[in-house]
């Protein structure tokens, strides 16, 4: 009796069933991590908040700075960077380390033989450094140009002892020379996390 009552049930299932299509679904799309911020109202306060959002560089590397328009924050390269910045429609390659050294004169030929550029004293060293605070900080600031061969750096030592953070950006003369005064803006706004002296 129990089995005649399961087959007929069974049966009732099966015929029930049997006529239907099967059911798709559409799922949305999940929502992307850092997705840009959706805002009600006009394209122009979207914008703006946007660029609220934008106005300064995170502070993950221990350190924030308003970020010029163009700008954005990209993964570093390498696991000695501290920060790498991508500039729009730029190769210029942008980025900070940290190190335990200050030398100058030392940096800026290092940085003059990657442009191919001799090495010079550091007297001419000095006639071409410029300084100035970043968040209270000393910072030693060099634009290093080959105008021959068509590269060039522009690089900032920070003095943070017993550290030194090295920001450098590297790539052709024209482009730097395009972007030198974000990069200096950029370097000018830095405040340090539990550094500043301003």
């Amino acid at each position: 009796m129990k089995y005649d009552v399961f087959l007929l049930i069974s049966l009732l299932f099966l015929t029930a069933c049997g006529g239907e299509e099967p059911s798709t679904y559409q799922v949305p799309k999940q929502t992307v991590a850092n997705a840009p911020v959706q805002t009600m109202g006009s394209a122009a306060d979207n914008q703006a908040v946007q660029a609220a959002h934008a106005a300064r560089a995170p502070a993950a590397a221990g350190f924030t700075s308003k970020l010029p328009e163009g700008w954005s924050e990209v993964s570093s390269s390498s696991a000695m960077r501290k920060a790498s910045y991508s500039i729009e429609g730029t190769s210029i390659d942008f980025y900070l380390i940290s190190l335990s050294m200050g030398d100058v004169p030392s940096n800026v030929n290092r940085w003059r033989g990657q442009v191919g550029l001799p090495p010079v004293s550091p007297e001419v060293i000095a006639q071409g450094l410029v300084a100035f605070q970043a968040g209270g900080h000393a910072v030693n600031y060099i634009e290093i140009y080959n105008e021959e061969g068509g590269k060039g750096i522009i690089a900032a030592i920070v003095d943070l002892a017993p550290q030194y953070w090295y920001f450098t950006a590297k790539g052709s003369v024209d482009e730097l020379k395009n972007h030198a005064a974000d990069l200096r803006a950029f370097l000018e706004s830095i405040q340090f996390d539990g550094h500043n002296h301003s």
